[in-house]
C-alpha cells in the first residue's frame, strides 16, 4: 500500500518541465538629447519622438576639470526640459587622474543635487574613467547617489570594463547601468576606416553582459563624425557636430556614419530573443532637423523598430533649355553613400562640374569627381548636385554609371 510514495519525489520535477519560460519584455526605446534643449529645433524633434520613444535622456550638465577646478556647463537650469525625462552629467577625461578627493567630489555632487531637486526619472553619470581605476569610479558614484537621494544614479560603461574584477562592485546594488556598444576607434592613418560601431562586438559585449544577472541598458549610435589629418597625417580635429573648428585646415579627411543596416539588424535580434536583463536600447542622438551629422527622422523611425530600407539612389539630368543640370538624388529612407566618382558617356558640347563635383575629361568619358571636403552621405529625399553638360545634338543620350 505505501510503495506508490517512493514516486512523489518526481512530480516537482515533471512540474518544472511542463512549466514554461515566462518570455523576456523586448526591450524599450529610449534616446539621448544631447543638442541644447532649449534650441525650438530640439524641442519640436522631441515633440515629434514623443510617441515613439519611451524615455529622453537630455545633457544637463558638462563638467571639464582645468586642472584647479571644474568649469561647468548647464544647458539644464530650473525645470525638466520635459516630464519624466532623465538627465545626464557628463564628465570628460579631463577628470580622469583625478584622485577624487572629498572637495572634487562636492563640486560633482553640488551639480547631482540640484539636477536630483527637478525630479528626474533618473541622473546617468556619463564619466571616461579610465578601465584600471573604476573604484575611484565607485566612490564618486557613491557620493553622487547619496547627494541625488532617491532619484537613481546610472553609470555609463564601456565593454571593456566588464572583464575587470572590480567592475561587478561598480554596478553592484544600483538600478543598472548603459553599456556603450559605439565609440570612435581612430586611424593612424587617412587610409584607415574611422570605426563607430561593430556589430558583432556589440553581440559579444551585450550577451557578456546580460550573464552578470545585473539590469543594463544598450547605448547605440545615430551619428557620423568627420576626422581631420594635419600634413603629417596625425589627427588634429575630430567633429561630431554640424560647426566646424575655426582657424584648422585638414591636409585630408575621413568620414564615419553608424550603419543604420547592421543597427536594424541587431534590434531585430534583440527582439526576437531579449537577452536577459537587457531592459532599452538608448540612441545617441536623437535626430533633430538639419543635423547632416545624425540619421534623420524617417531613418531613425525604421530602425529602432528593426526595419530595414532598400538602398535607392539615382543620377539623374533636368533639361534646362539644352542644359542638362545634373544631380544624384536618394529616393530611399536610409542616408546613401554619394558615389566617389561618376562617369557619363555623352557627345558633349560643353560640361563642368557643380558643388559636391568637379569634372574631368578623360578618354572614356566625362568623370563626375566627388570633392574630398564634401560630407559622403545624402539624406532622404535629398538631392545635390554634380554638374551640367550640353549635348552635341538633341537626340543624344547619355549613359552614365558608377566606377567599381
Amino acid at each position: 500500500m505505501l510503495r506508490p510514495l517512493r514516486w512523489l519525489w518526481l512530480i516537482p520535477l515533471l512540474l518544472n518541465a511542463c512549466r514554461k519560460e515566462e518570455p523576456r519584455p523586448v526591450p524599450v526605446i529610449e534616446a539621448y538629447v544631447w543638442q541644447n534643449p532649449n534650441r525650438p529645433a530640439v524641442i519640436a524633434a522631441m515633440q515629434q519622438a514623443t510617441p515613439t520613444v519611451a524615455t529622453f535622456h537630455v545633457r544637463a550638465a558638462e563638467l571639464r576639470w582645468n586642472g584647479k577646478v571644474f568649469t561647468i556647463d548647464r544647458p539644464v537650469v530650473g525645470k525638466l526640459p520635459t516630464p519624466g525625462c532623465g538627465l545626464v552629467v557628463r564628465i570628460g577625461a579631463s577628470a580622469a587622474s583625478l584622485e577624487w578627493t572629498n572637495e572634487q567630489i562636492d563640486a560633482v555632487a553640488a551639480v547631482v543635487r540640484s539636477l536630483a531637486a527637478l525630479g528626474p526619472k533618473e541622473i546617468q553619470c556619463d564619466y571616461d574613467c579610465p578601465q584600471k581605476r573604476l573604484d575611484h569610479y565607485r566612490r564618486l558614484l557613491d557620493a553622487l547617489q547619496a547627494a541625488a537621494g532617491s532619484v537613481p544614479v546610472s553609470p555609463t560603461v564601456l565593454p571593456s570594463w566588464l572583464g575587470e574584477a572590480s567592475f561587478e562592485k561598480l554596478v553592484a546594488g544600483r538600478s543598472g547601468y548603459v553599456l556603450q556598444v559605439h565609440s570612435l576607434g581612430l586611424p593612424k592613418t587617412p587610409a584607415e576606416p574611422v570605426k563607430l560601431f561593430d556589430p558583432d562586438a556589440a553581440r559579444a559585449s551585450v550577451k557578456r553582459a546580460s550573464a552578470l544577472g545585473i539590469p543594463f541598458r544598450v547605448a547605440m549610435a545615430t551619428y557620423g563624425c568627420e576626422v581631420w589629418f594635419g600634413p603629417d597625417d596625425k589627427v588634429i580635429e575630430v567633429i561630431s557636430e554640424d560647426a566646424s573648428p575655426d582657424g584648422k585646415v585638414p591636409a585630408r579627411r575621413s568620414f564615419a556614419l553608424a550603419d543604420p543596416i547592421e543597427s536594424a539588424k541587431l534590434v531585430r535580434e534583440w527582439s526576437a530573443a531579449p537577452p536577459a536583463g537587457l531592459q532599452a536600447v538608448i540612441w545617441y542622438r536623437l535626430p533633430i532637423e538639419g543635423d547632416r551629422r545624425n540619421w534623420p527622422w524617417v531613418t531613425f523611425s525604421k530602425v529602432v523598430k528593426g526595419e530595414e530600407a532598400p538602398e535607392i539612389v539615382t543620377f539623374e539630368g533636368m533639361d534646362h533649355n539644352g542644359t542638362q543640370d545634373l544631380f544624384v538624388m536618394n529616393r530611399g529612407d536610409f542616408p546613401a553613400p554619394l558615389p566617389a566618382e561618376i562617369i557619363v558617356i555623352s557627345p558633349v558640347t560643353a560640361s563642368d562640374g557643380v558643388g559636391a563635383y568637379r569634372m574631368e575629361r578623360q578618354s572614356d568619358g566625362l568623370h563626375f569627381i566627388r570633392r574630398q571636403e564634401v560630407w559622403p552621405w545624402l539624406d532622404p529625399g535629398k538631392k545635390i548636385s554634380t554638374g551640367w553638360l550640353r549635348s552635341a545634338t538633341k537626340e543624344a543620350r547619355m549613359e552614365w554609371h558608377y566606377p567599381p
